[in-house]
């Protein structure tokens, strides 16, 4: 912006906020800002000029869209491109950005009428008098004439060039219609002047999420998810902001008391010139404004007053300032949208500790008056506060710091900006700005506790008090996915130097490192023994301790005497035997030692997002569906308003598995792994990521995308080995098991679900629960109904009244398929009885099996309606291959199907004379044979003997008159 776009140029000499360059895409977003510039290129050399009209806040992005059209119209070739921008040095000399912009014309042009070339001479040969716009813009109009193509004129910043400039420009754009030359201009929203004859005006405003997502990641800037959350809360969608803002590497600075982050030169230079254009006191007013913690105009005027040495030098700042538009005074009780914003800007950090940034401070002695409202000053463009801190010197702001310190009512408030000064340590000061860390810090108010501890560790007189202070920072870092700033933290400790508590809390920040499941089964004694050393003095850190130990037991699948030490240890500090934290330990360590379904009771100081936490993760774990799945979706929502991104994997994962059970449609399913599988990868979480690829893989083997699944296995088996936790592999299992399954290679998927229950010392979990529906599906294609019906009842002994109505619907379904003959009907029954319908995967499998079980009893009609109602399951889920499986079931009854057969592509069908020759089953047999399934993957799709599918064939052939499979191929369209 202030750069030249070159004097003659072909499109973008630099890359704007929000455009790509010469290997990228263009802009990211703005379709229908491209299709504008589309259009009025496209009609350039046919219709006549037009005029569009750019307008937006600083870093909105006008430039790139400028420079995307300069680069469109060169591509073109058939236009010519003329650009000038704003440049400071010139803005005294009359016409010096018009001169520039016409400049290659003025060299190249023949035929100008004298009486237009007399102006152009009087207006840029230094005449002694400027023409007057409206004359000098027809003369500009009549020299652009004469130029053998079109021409497209862009200018950017209007309102900023010199008056003469501007002016004639504007009195141009008056005059592009119906000629050969379109005008392209930019300026900021609030110029001061009177607007210009635009007939398209378009006011750019911020990127929508995704746009916004791929402009952040493009930047490059942000090192993790947690990182990108912040920036995209503080950007509101401006891309100059976006591709600029970051935690960077160093101390949080000023700009985290108010939840913002730092302003890099670049956008602090966007506002320089409404910065450089006030008057000394409203630049120090403003500057006070800008640094204050606290919003009540009353407390910035009196520390500006102290700086002015005036307090009526302060409210002249202060109302150069708002008749500017940087800053709005209102008074009156702040609106609940003023409160939401406030309290996610800068928390709610302890009762009566902090006011928000637009609220004030109604517990401060004098902050409010008799009425109950103060006035407030609010900042219409919230990025107007880092850019004015970061065009401001260290001096500045440190005297800024201290007059603050002495004015503000609120003792937290105060301690911020004391801190920001003081010079050496203060425990008494130390002590009240750690007391900003307090409370559960959404959003962007992370940073307000972050650098609150960051300022207090600094002036702890106390060694080991200030490192359990970094301590405190790094955990709650940790916590909320930034990493980065947990390990920056961590590595100003001396360990050495800790005390019990300290050792404990190091212990719990490591485990919130990347990194940390490298640290083998060794690691779950050491945290358990940690957790027993500070129960009585911390319990929330006991139990974070107890929870990580068990969660590491988990997945790294410990022995017996690592579980009965978890559970000894969980036992001791319970607080009672519906603790819902203590349920959670015992279902990690051992779903099926957990009591039935009753009304748990949260440990004491447990927030209520916490304990659905633990009660979803329970209930998950013991495959109790129906009740985690409402406890999912409220606990992710409450950990993305508290920015709590690091734990929402967790919750993702398992409501993956929720929609794969209770969903009736599994693109929600695979949105949900998606979204796990990318959370955990940026928030340094691979053994999640794994989990989420896991998942995946199960996902695209139920939906018949069966290479696409085998990746996933393939992806999760790495992850196991690298990560040396062997529970995942079982994911894989089951993602090559459903896709054996599905191909019709039931032995296969038999042997590999069977590893699942391979040690029956080991506790099941829901891998086992979910694995005990497959495998009784594939034992009797796979010919193991007998060890199938071993592994039920075992399964089934462990499991009491109280179990999950999922596994004691598993439990029936797979006792109907394995049933001996006289008992399947009424076992089946039983497994269909009313209340299926909750489970749609579980319903259709059950359907099928005993439609299957009556077609080859021939009981052919009977068995329509339950395969009809499994295709009919099958294909609302997208289980493609299931849902080929059935139909070939009910073609085989005589029954025509909703969809193709055997997953035969559409438009690969036989021909009527094929149809008419064979019979619905003999059909369903060639179409498998022409796809080339082997006469034991046939029978094993169709619960048919090898040696009947080769029967089958040997009647199939002649009729068709074809003597190889080569050649049955080619009939059925499938050669």
């Amino acid at each position: 912006m202030s750069a030249h776009i070159g004097p003659d140029a072909t499109g973008p000499d630099h890359i704007g906020p929000g455009d790509a360059g010469p290997e990228g895409a263009g802009l990211i977003g703005r379709e229908r800002d491209r299709e504008r510039v589309a259009a009025l290129l496209a009609a350039l050399p046919r219709d006549g000029g037009q005029v569009l009209h750019l307008s937006g806040a600083p870093g909105t992005g006008k430039t790139a869209v400028l420079r995307h059209a300069a680069a469109r119209a060169a591509e073109q070739g058939v236009v010519r491109v003329l650009s000038t921008a704003w440049a400071p040095a010139e803005r005294e000399w009359p016409l010096a950005a018009l001169h520039h912009l016409l400049r290659p014309a003025l060299l190249q042009a023949t035929g100008v009428p004298d009486h237009e070339r007399a102006v152009l001479d009087t207006a840029f040969g230094g005449g002694p008098a400027t023409p007057a716009p409206a004359r000098l813009a027809t003369a500009v109009l009549r020299l652009l004439d004469t130029l053998p193509v079109p021409v497209l004129l862009c200018v950017d910043d209007l309102d900023r060039l010199d008056p003469a400039s501007r002016d004639t420009l504007r009195a141009l754009a008056a005059l592009c219609g119906g000629t050969r030359v379109g005008l392209i201009v930019t300026e900021r929203g609030a110029s001061g002047a009177p607007p210009g004859p635009y007939p398209r005006t378009v006011t750019l405003g911020g990127l929508p999420d995704p746009q916004a997502r791929a402009l952040v990641a493009r930047a490059g800037r942000v090192t993790g998810y947690a990182e990108e959350q912040l920036v995209l809360a503080v950007a509101r969608g401006n891309p100059l902001a976006l591709t600029e803002l970051s935690l960077g590497g160093g101390p949080l600075g000023d700009t985290a008391c108010f939840g913002m982050l730092p302003a890099t030169p670049r956008l602090a230079e966007a506002y320089a010139e409404e910065w450089q254009a006030l008057s000394a006191p409203a630049r120090t007013v403003l500057l006070t404004a800008a640094l204050s913690a606290s919003p009540v105009a009353r407390d910035v005027l009196a520390a500006g007053a102290l700086l002015l040495g005036g307090a009526d030098a302060a409210r002249d700042g202060l109302a150069e300032v708002v008749a500017r538009g940087l800053v709005t005074e209102s008074s009156g009780p702040a609106d609940a949208d003023e409160i939401s914003g406030a309290v996610e800007a800068v928390g709610a950090v302890g009762a009566g500790v902090v006011e928000a940034v637009e609220v004030a401070d109604t517990g401060a002695a004098g902050a409010v008056d008799a009425e109950g409202a103060a006035d407030r000053l609010r900042f219409p463009d919230p990025l107007v506060r880092p850019a004015v801190l970061g065009l401001e010197s260290t001096a500045r702001r440190m005297a800024a710091h201290a007059a603050l310190g002495q004015c503000i009512a609120s003792p937290a408030h105060a301690a911020w900006h004391a801190a920001r000064c003081a010079a050496g340590p203060d425990e008494e000061l130390a002590r009240r700005l750690e007391s900003l860390a307090a409370g559960p810090c959404p959003g962007r108010a992370v940073l307000v506790a972050l650098a609150a501890l960051e300022g207090a560790a600094r002036l702890s007189p106390d060694p080991e008090r200030g490192a359990a202070r970094l301590l405190r920072a790094a955990e709650l870092a940790g916590e909320r996915g930034l990493a980065d700033q947990a390990l920056r933290y961590v590595r100003r400790i001396d360990p050495t130097g800790l005390g019990t508590h300290g050792r404990a809390l190091l212990l719990r920040v490591y485990d919130l490192l990347p990194g940390s499941g490298a640290a083998g089964r060794e690691r779950i004694a050491d945290l358990c023994a940690a957790a027993r050393e500070v129960a009585a003095q911390d319990p929330a850190l006991a139990r974070k301790l107890l929870l990580a130990a068990a969660r590491r037991g988990r997945w790294q699948q410990c022995g017996p005497d690592e579980r009965h030490l978890l559970l000894r240890v969980a036992g001791e500090l319970r607080t009672g035997p519906r603790d819902a934290w203590y349920l959670t330990v015992t279902a990690l360590t051992d779903p099926l030692r957990v009591p039935g379904p009753a009304d748990p009771h949260p440990a004491p100081g447990m927030s209520g997002a916490d304990h659905r936490s633990l009660l979803s993760q329970a209930a998950t774990l013991t495959v109790d569906f129906e009740r985690a799945a409402p406890l999912l979706e409220e606990t992710e929502a409450a950990l993305r308003a508290q920015g709590r991104y690091r734990q929402l994997p967790l919750m993702l994962v398992p409501r993956t598995m929720c929609q794969i059970w209770l969903g009736g449609e599994w693109h929600t399913a695979r949105a949900l792994a998606e979204e796990a599988r990318t959370i955990a990868d940026r928030t340094g979480q691979p053994d999640w990521a794994a989990r989420a690829t896991g998942m995946l893989g199960i996902v695209e083997a139920l939906r018949g995308n069966h290479d696409r699944s085998l990746e996933h296995a393939a992806e999760v088996e790495e992850s196991s080995l690298r990560l040396g936790q062997n529970r995942q592999l079982s994911l894989a299992v089951l993602a090559r098991a459903i896709t054996a399954s599905g191909t019709g290679r039931y032995a296969e998927a038999y042997d590999r679900l069977r590893s699942l229950f391979a040690d029956p010392a080991t506790p099941y979990a829901f891998e086992q629960f979910w694995g005990l529906a497959f495998l009784a599906e594939a034992a009797p294609p796979a010919g193991e109904q007998a060890d199938a019906r071993t592994v039920v009842d075992h399964v089934a002994s462990l499991t009491g009244e109280g179990s999950a109505p999922l596994l004691r619907r598993i439990l029936a379904y797979a006792d109907a398929v394995l049933a001996p003959e006289a008992e399947a009907e009424a076992r089946y029954r039983r497994a269909l009885r009313p209340g299926i319908e909750v489970w749609p995967l579980l319903h259709g499998m059950t359907a099928f099996g005993y439609g299957a079980w009556l077609r080859r009893r021939r009981r052919v009609t009977e068995s329509r309606t339950p395969l009809a109602t499994a295709e009919s399951l099958f294909r609302a889920l997208g289980a493609s291959s299931r849902a080929a499986q059935t139909a070939s079931e009910l073609r085989a009854t005589g029954r025509a199907t909703e969809g193709n057969s055997a997953g035969v592509p559409a438009g690969d069908a036989p021909g009527e004379d094929v149809t008419r020759v064979l019979s619905p089953q003999q059909l369903t047999i060639a179409r498998l044979a022409a796809h080339g399934l082997t006469n034991r993957a046939i029978g094993e799709q169709l619960r048919l003997s090898p040696r009947t599918v080769a029967s089958h064939l040997y009647q199939i052939f002649p009729k068709l008159g074809v003597s190889s499979r080569a050649q049955l191929a080619a009939l059925m369209g499938t050669g």
